[in-house]
């Protein structure tokens, strides 16, 4: 019997046939495997993986409707989409061979960004109108519609001649169409604005030029926001009218949220703060008012249990999956299987794909850390590496690393998240393996998260790696202290040293009398009501989140004029507006100068004054065991040694992963 019978049931749309509800929704830009030919072989194999992970249908990433007023980012070179023939054919067919060689349906995703188009000239839009950048935006007459109409028409039927079984129109997140809905962005006095009627009139006419490109036995899916997410926007209310208008139209009423350039404000990306399938009560209401078309939703989903239940419950056909893909593109077969604790589920921390600054406090990351960087870390090959699964990635293939000439005795000094990954690609790779631990669990630091109600997605990944090497058959022992004794007797070929890093105690008076922030989960029933933090990084401002969770009264002290200065984009966003929310208080700009039996003392502004406290913490960053490495590295000298993770530079999650996973797979 299969364990989630709905999640898995089959249906055929226009004799398509869905092996199951799950989609695969798009997550990076098909045009980007046009522009930087090095990474078309890595986004292949992405929407590839998702097929052969079981997947009912895979979808491409976004492509641009035209390079015209419909050009958006890194769009370098045009695809002419009336030739069937030729190279740029072939790139864009290769999708949907590869997709359906694994055997899944294929979507080419497509839109049109409006009068948010990035990088058009003269971006069009449903009016005149000046954006916030400056840029000016043509309002659309009929001409300019049928002009969009046709290109419609010519990448549906593209799509088509490629073999895409159908394609994704992109209308939502504030894009074209949804900014002919919204009543925020749609003021016309003409017959396509006021009612609901004439605002549905063009986004009719776009749907009736992709239904007669992809012809009628291809499938046509809309992707749709629920909600504009601003005062005076699109409301749920208004989405109904719209699905109710256009009915059987779509085939797939797929429904988003928000809007792309706000996207964690108006919840298009959710954040590990938010709840998973945030956007399901949205598509119910969509559901229930609806007849022909089926009705998706999406936002947050990372395992079968919640999708099982949405789709028993009739609140929508299919359950879209986007950063989950890369997380683990086998989940739907480990959940058909029965093999859900074994599924590395989406922490939802944003490290495949970082977002843009939108809290207030905020600035553009560019002015932060330097042009140079920035562009590094929003360069398409930066994107897509997820912090729990270190095969992911763009620019990176790992069966391109060379495959172990022989069966290596391997020891893994250090049982945190970065040793256990050693341990398990290690022994996937035919080696024999040995870790030890000096205490008594596995997790390492990350075991802050058993504590963490927020980071209960982040303490179900830390516990499936633990279960991963517990079953990857690597010799496991715990309460064991690695020494020259040690290392002498396993006499290993190869060392992975992972004994992580250790909290920076400054000299500040006083401090004897604080608490370590780490150690602020264990003991929380001992600390007082009102609580003063000094460290405002990430760790002080995570752990005050936790307090204040559980009502205590928070106040962070920081000396940069930033809180958790070292993140940024949309998990800054979701921190920061969290904080906010539990009414944490923060001191920017502020030196602690003692802690005293009273609070904090202070100094800003060149005045010292007194933070008033019941209790007191620290967070002053995280040093690496620096001496630790040094002995191990000195006793296992007849070795090669690998530092990895926290022990060779403190830093997160996904470093400690990729590292422990990156040192096993150099030994060969």
């Amino acid at each position: 019997m299969v364990k989630y019978p709905h999640l898995f049931s089959p249906v055929t749309i226009r004799g398509k046939r869905y092996k199951n509800r799950m989609i695969a929704a798009p997550t990076m830009f098909m045009h980007a495997s046009y522009f930087i030919p090095k990474m078309r072989e890595n986004i292949y194999r992405m929407v590839e993986q998702r097929a052969a992970g079981g997947f009912g249908c895979v979808s491409t990433g976004e492509m641009p409707l035209n390079f015209e007023e419909a050009r958006t980012l890194f769009q370098e070179r045009k695809i002419d989409f009336t030739k069937y023939v030729g190279p740029d054919f072939e790139i864009a067919k290769a999708y949907a061979d590869r997709i359906r060689a694994k055997g899944a349906l294929s979507y080419m995703e497509f839109s049109h960004e409006g009068s948010q188009a990035a990088e058009a000239k003269v971006p069009w839009g449903p009016e005149d109108m000046t954006r916030d950048d400056g840029v000016k935006v043509k309002g659309m007459d009929e001409a300019m519609m049928a002009k969009v109409c046709n290109d419609f028409y010519q990448i549906s039927r593209f799509a088509k001649k490629c073999g895409f079984d159908g394609v994704m129109l992109h209308g939502g997140h504030g894009f074209l169409l949804q900014q002919f809905i919204s009543p925020w962005t749609n003021h016309r006095t003409d017959q396509y604005g006021g009612s609901m009627a004439n605002r549905s009139r063009f986004p009719k006419m776009i749907l009736e030029a992709c239904r007669k490109g992809i012809g009628e036995d291809g499938i046509l899916e809309l992707r749709f926001s629920a909600e504009d997410g601003v005062p005076g926007g699109m409301t749920i209310d208004d989405t109904v009218e719209f699905c109710k208008e256009i009915d059987g139209m779509a085939d797939i009423l797929h429904i988003s949220n928000g809007l792309k350039w706000l996207g964690n404000q108006t919840k298009t990306f959710s954040s590990f703060l938010e709840p998973h399938g945030l956007n399901v009560e949205y598509a119910a209401k969509i559901k229930a008012a609806v007849k022909k078309s089926y009705v998706a939703t999406i936002g947050g989903f990372n395992g079968p249990e919640l999708a099982e239940k949405v789709i028993a419950e009739g609140k929508a056909d299919f359950v879209e999956f986007g950063r989950q893909c890369f997380a683990d593109p086998n989940m739907p077969n480990k959940a058909l299987d029965g093999e859900e604790d074994s599924i590395r589920r989406c922490v939802r921390c944003f490290n495949c794909y970082p977002g843009f600054c939108e809290h207030p406090t905020d600035i553009p990351l560019d002015k932060k850390i330097g042009p140079e960087k920035a562009a590094k870390i929003y360069s398409p090959l930066s994107m897509g590496q997820c912090a729990i699964n270190p095969e992911s990635g763009f620019g990176f293939y790992p069966d391109s690393l060379p495959t172990p000439q022989s069966a290596h005795k391997v020891l893994v000094i250090g049982g945190g998240v970065g040793g256990l990954q050693a341990a398990i690609t290690a022994k996937k790779r035919g080696h024999d393996v040995v870790l030890v631990e000096q205490s008594d669990h596995l997790g390492g630091t990350v075991n802050f998260t058993n504590e963490d109600e927020d980071k209960i997605d982040l303490r179900n990944a830390k516990n499936v790696i633990i279960r991963d090497a517990e079953k990857s058959g690597a010799d496991i022992r715990l309460n064991t202290e690695a020494n020259a004794d040690l290392i002498k007797k396993e006499n290993p070929d190869d060392v992975i040293i992972a004994v992580g890093a250790h909290s920076v105690v400054p000299n500040i008076p006083g401090i004897e009398k604080a608490t370590n922030a780490l150690d602020a989960y264990a003991e929380m029933n001992h600390l007082g009501k009102h609580i003063v933090i000094v460290g405002g990084g990430l760790v002080g401002c995570e752990v005050g989140l936790h307090l204040a969770r559980h009502g205590k009264d928070v106040t962070v002290v920081e000396m940069q004029d930033m809180m958790a200065e070292e993140t940024f984009g949309y998990y800054r966003n979701a921190l920061l507006n969290e904080m906010d929310h539990r009414h944490m208080k923060q001191v920017l700009k502020a030196k602690c100068i003692a802690f005293t039996d009273d609070g904090v003392l202070i100094e800003k502004e060149g005045q010292q004054q007194l933070l008033k406290a019941d209790s007191t913490c620290f967070s002053m960053g995280m040093a690496s065991n620096s001496d630790t490495v040094d002995n191990l590295k000195r006793d296992a000298a007849d070795a090669k040694t690998w530092v990895i993770g926290d022990a060779d530079h403190a830093g997160k999650v996904a470093d400690a992963v990729r590292s422990g996973y990156m040192a096993a797979m150099k030994i060969i």
